[in-house]
């Protein structure tokens, strides 16, 4: 409340119907921000002690403003429950006439005069000057300083050097957008501020809004045109709703603007519950922490002042709140009565009727005309509270832990954040599906569903661009592991078992197959067929140009050769070795000392120790036989052994 003279507040009270209480409207343009010299909040200016650095460029009074049209709203909290934290911004709209001069975008500022005494209502800034119906008139709507904080202050944000002490905080937000506070202590102005969010854009009147709540109070642009915070006072003493307050039973706490004569009064017959509770969490499920053990709550949710700090330290923050706000009970209503320029928002409203006294909280209020100038205060409130959410659901988090249970009849739920970390890791039960995830931001990710059909896990590395996956049904187990669009798979059904994949490698004591095919063995190979380029043991070699048993070797690439490996003995079936007289034949070479340079022409076998030839047996590298064969050298010896029977 404005602290002015008594006697100036009796001229206020009085109809106007007199000289002495006659009033005088000013607003004063400038081509740029007003700034004004106060020694103190108490103290009014005059020409002569407080000047405005500039002379007004245009000055409007009341002659200009015709059927006494002006309407002044400020706003303290316009929600249905109680909201702390809000930062509204006055409102002044007024139809002048016969102004020739373009007002969009100046500022200006208003004031009244009674009783030689000129009373500022305010710093404004023109948003729009729109010609009516009558051309000789504009309708000006205008607004105060709080849309100064109405711009996005991400890139002040994220130039911070943190930490900082909330009060540091605020001073720097206020420098950045040009507006000056108050010298006041807010109760959490030693709380340390970390970064704890990553905005591409974010409001400055959420970031204020923010400061606001935590402190329970809201934010206000005073008569100077400096942000203040207002602080709502103790409210009355009620056991119950059922019994209203006497002097001498239960006497008010309540310091405000006492209404003795009003023109109307409407209110509720119920009163607001005190606050008795308050819960800080960071969204609607988390645990978070609850200070007083009351049943209507006061719940901070989603204020990123608050994200990651400890149990301890959210506690502290909640019981430092708790008692700023807690108890103020009132009763909602909405009354008309003479202006009362001085009363601000927040001030206590302590209104008289004939059967009943009510105090409330003047949380809207509306000053409408000048020489017959009516005020109207309102407040809103619900006979309990409900769930106050936060403004900032928009925002990315950076640091914070947060433990999230929900509860519903489609879901039960459960979410642990560590925002500073960039984990997660969440339980979800619905009625088809059992769900676990944990994650890693752009790292890893892991999750695990199960359902009626189904069993599901699945492994993620982000970064490398591989994943793993397992997937159980009744007909199937199937492993697939794949890093981009290369993979290996395996299927395990009842009548099959597939393997897919580039390289098949196995390792155990009597089996290895290596990633390039080669298998090693120590058992037996049994089927039907074999196939392959080389199949090779200890004992046995098989290859596309020969095959190898024991002690033998036997080609396959058309050479038609059986030998064995110490070279002693050879069969060619080919043809005749070079220089050889007549034509094809198989050779057959047995080396050793018994038998050496033997060749066997025509077609013949070894059975036991005989030799049985078609044709005859040569001896081609004997010179003294010369050229004959076996069978003709009998012949021709028989002959002549024949020949000497005779002669005998």
């Amino acid at each position: 409340m404005l602290s002015i003279p008594e006697e100036i507040k009796a001229l206020y009270r009085k109809p106007n119907s007199s000289i002495d209480t006659w009033r005088t409207f000013k607003m004063r343009f400038y081509d740029k921000d007003i700034n004004f010299l106060y020694p103190g909040d108490d103290v009014w200016p005059s020409d002569n002690l407080f000047p405005v650095d500039d002379t007004p460029i245009y000055t409007i009074d009341g002659k200009q403003v015709p059927d006494d049209n002006l309407v002044l709203t400020q706003v303290l909290c316009s929600t249905e429950s109680l909201t702390f934290g809000q930062c509204g911004s006055a409102m002044v709209e007024v139809t002048v006439a016969d102004v020739l001069m373009d007002l969009t975008g100046k500022w200006f500022t208003l004031s009244i005069e009674a009783g030689g005494y000129e009373m500022m209502l305010g710093i404004y800034k023109v948003d729009s000057f729109e010609r009516q119906a009558d051309r000789t008139k504009r309708k000006i709507v205008a607004y105060d300083r709080m849309l100064n904080f109405a711009v996005d202050v991400a890139d002040w944000y994220q130039g911070l050097k943190f930490p900082m002490t909330l009060k540091q905080f605020r001073t720097s937000l206020c420098e950045y957008v040009g507006v000056q506070q108050k010298d006041v202590s807010l109760p959490l102005d030693n709380m340390q501020v970390t970064k704890t969010i990553d905005p591409s854009q974010i409001s400055g009147r959420d970031v204020m809004k923010s400061i606001c709540e935590i402190n329970g109070c809201f934010g206000q642009i005073d008569a100077t045109g400096k942000f203040k915070y207002v602080f709502l006072g103790a409210s009355g003493l009620y056991p119950s709703e059922e019994l209203h307050p006497a002097d001498d039973l239960f006497p008010s706490e309540l310091e405000g603007e006492t209404l003795s004569h009003h023109k109307q009064a409407t209110y509720e017959d119920y009163l607001v519950y005190g606050i008795d509770m308050v819960q800080i969490r960071q969204e609607e499920g988390d645990v978070g922490v609850v200070y007083g053990g009351g049943k209507n709550a006061y719940t901070v949710q989603g204020n990123f002042l608050v994200y990651g700090k400890g149990s301890a330290d959210l506690l502290n923050i909640a019981a430092t709140l708790h008692s700023n706000i807690s108890g103020k009970s009132y009763r909602p209503c909405r009354i008309v009565t003479q202006g009362l320029p001085w009363v601000e928002p927040g001030d206590g409203i302590i209104c008289y009727t004939t059967d009943d006294v009510i105090e409330t909280y003047c949380l809207k209020r509306t000053i409408k005309g000048i020489q017959a100038m009516m005020d109207t205060y309102e407040a809103n409130g619900t006979r309990e509270r409900k769930q106050n959410f936060g403004i900032q659901a928009q925002i990315i988090q950076l640091e914070g832990k947060t433990a999230v249970i929900k509860k519903s009849v489609e879901e039960v739920s459960v979410k642990v954040t560590d925002l500073k970390e960039y984990t997660e890791a969440q339980f979800k039960i619905t009625a088809d599906q059992i769900l676990a995830e944990v994650t890693r931001a752009k790292q890893a990710e892991a999750s695990l569903s199960i359902r009626a059909d189904q069993i599901a896990l699945s492994v993620t590395n982000l970064t490398n661009d591989t994943n793993s996956r397992f997937t159980q049904t009744a007909e199937q187990i199937a492993l697939k592991v794949s890093k981009g669009q290369v993979s290996s798979q395996l299927s395990v059904e009842s009548d099959k078992v597939t393997i897919s994949g580039n390289r098949l490698i196995v390792n155990s004591t009597n089996f290895k197959l290596d990633g390039n095919g080669n298998a090693t063995f120590s058992g037996d190979v049994r089927g039907a067929h074999i196939f392959g380029s080389t199949i090779e043991s200890d004992v046995f070699y098989a290859g596309d140009n020969a095959v190898g048993f024991g002690d033998y070797y036997v080609s396959a690439n058309g050479s038609n050769v059986l030998r064995s490996n110490n070279g002693w003995f050879k069969v060619n079936s080919q043809g005749p070795p070079a220089g050889s007289p007549g034509g094809d034949y198989a050779s057959l070479y047995i080396g050793g000392q018994m038998y050496s340079g033997v060749n066997i022409k025509g077609t013949g076998v070894i059975e036991t120790s005989s030799i049985n030839c078609k044709d005859d047996i040569f001896f081609p590298n004997d010179s003294w036989s010369g050229g004959w064969g076996v069978l003709r050298m009998l012949k021709d010896l028989y002959n002549r052994v024949d020949s000497l029977e005779d002669l005998i």
